[in-house]
């Protein structure tokens, strides 16, 4: 029982995303399809997995050939995935590229098995996979397999390094790029940036572990393969429920920016316009508007979207959407200081302050008061009590 849960979990699990984001409208949202498309690739892997360590060596060397693509493409199609969130609105066939070793190294094994009799097949999956028994004089064929196989192996942790390394700072740029544009974050990817990076992270440091240990390490030990076998299943669950929620991505980035007035490049002296967009924020309380974008405040200021932005980054040094929510929180603080606050919901507060949500409003005032605002408001009243 517990082996089969270990075993056939992660197949479940990538075979219900792969079928649910396949058939999902995809409309301008390419990403969402393209993960389908990756978790079909996790989904073969795991199922030669399964015929792995329900040891099904007839015939195995037809999965063997699956296992090398599968466990080549997935990561490549994970980082393919990002740059359509994070950088390409289209399928680009370059990134076809990403797919090259581990088709290459697949075919190979296709042909190496091929040209090995059925004595030298079955007897490489028993002695080098299944390490069930050891042979005298391992043919030439056979330790040529196992060469592409340590490869590929090599192939697949230079992969992991890589596609965290970009991916991560893929993922950081565009955080970057939609905190300076728009002032709400919330379903334009704030909490899935974070997320993602922190399961790209996790996965990889698995995936090496589990590579540098070999399947046959897990073979016989249904309670240690548990662990690995879990830890995929929960990140790949994420991932999918991640990716189905996940409805904005560069695209619509790029289209709110071209859709957006373009206002004339204009030279203005930095500390005139700071003073001007102080008085915007202060005055005319801008940031009351839940959707603000920082191509509103430029076309308020007549100048162009890019100045503002660099003024706010190296001025205040915060981002956009950091900047407006400093004073959506003075605005919220100063409202549960008034006599009257026991009267006012959270809700209220909220609205009224400009946050899009009552989770959005929690979550920018604990970050930036380290506390929540019913306990700032507790606070608050036991400060002006009389005593």
């Amino acid at each position: 029982m517990l082996e089969d849960l270990v075993i056939y979990t992660p197949m479940y699990v990538t075979l219900f995303w792969a079928i649910v984001l396949l058939i999902t409208k995809r409309e301008n949202n390419r990403a969402k399809f393209f993960l389908g498309i990756f978790m079909v690739a996790a989904f073969l892997l795991y199922l030669s997995h399964a015929h792995f360590f329900k040891k099904i060596t007839s015939n195995f060397y037809y999965f063997d050939a699956v296992y090398m693509l599968a466990s080549l493409s997935v990561y490549p199609l994970y980082y393919w995935y990002i740059r359509l969130l994070t950088i390409e609105t289209t399928y680009k066939r370059s990134n076809l590229l990403l797919l090259l070793p581990g088709t290459v190294l697949a075919g190979i094994t296709i042909v190496i098995y091929l040209l090995m009799n059925d004595y030298e097949r079955q007897g490489y999956v028993s002695v080098f996979l299944f390490k069930e028994e050891a042979l005298t004089q391992p043919t030439t064929l056979m330790k040529l397999q196992h060469a592409v196989y340590f490869l590929s192996r090599i192939v697949f942790i230079i992969q992991v390094l890589v596609f965290l390394f970009y991916g991560r700072k893929l993922i950081i740029i565009h955080q970057k790029n939609i905190a300076n544009f728009y002032s709400n974050l919330e379903n334009r990817s704030i909490l899935w940036v974070k997320y993602m990076l922190y399961s790209i992270v996790v996965t990889s440091f698995v995936s090496i572990l589990a590579n540098m240990l070999g399947r046959s390490f897990f073979l016989d030990l249904p309670v240690v393969l548990f662990f690995p076998s879990m830890v995929f299943s929960v990140l790949l669950f994420f991932i999918g429920f991640q990716g189905y929620m996940q409805n904005h991505t560069v695209y619509d980035l790029e289209l709110d920016v071209l859709q957006s007035t373009n206002v004339a490049t204009k030279k203005t002296n930095t500390d005139r316009l700071k003073e001007k967009l102080i008085d915007l924020f202060v005055r005319e309380e801008v940031f009351k508007n839940p959707d603000l974008k920082i191509i509103q405040v430029s076309e308020m200021l007549n100048t162009n979207r890019t100045y503002i932005s660099k003024l706010i980054n190296t001025e205040f040094s915060c981002t956009f959407s950091e900047f407006v929510n400093r004073y959506r929180v003075e605005e919220a603080k100063r409202l549960l200081c008034e006599e009257k606050s026991k009267n006012y919901s959270l809700d209220y507060i909220s609205e009224k302050s400009g946050f899009g949500s009552m989770v959005n409003f929690m979550r920018v005032f604990r970050e930036i008061e380290g506390k929540t605002p019913g306990h700032f408001r507790e606070t608050a009243s036991k400060n002006t009590s009389p005593k």
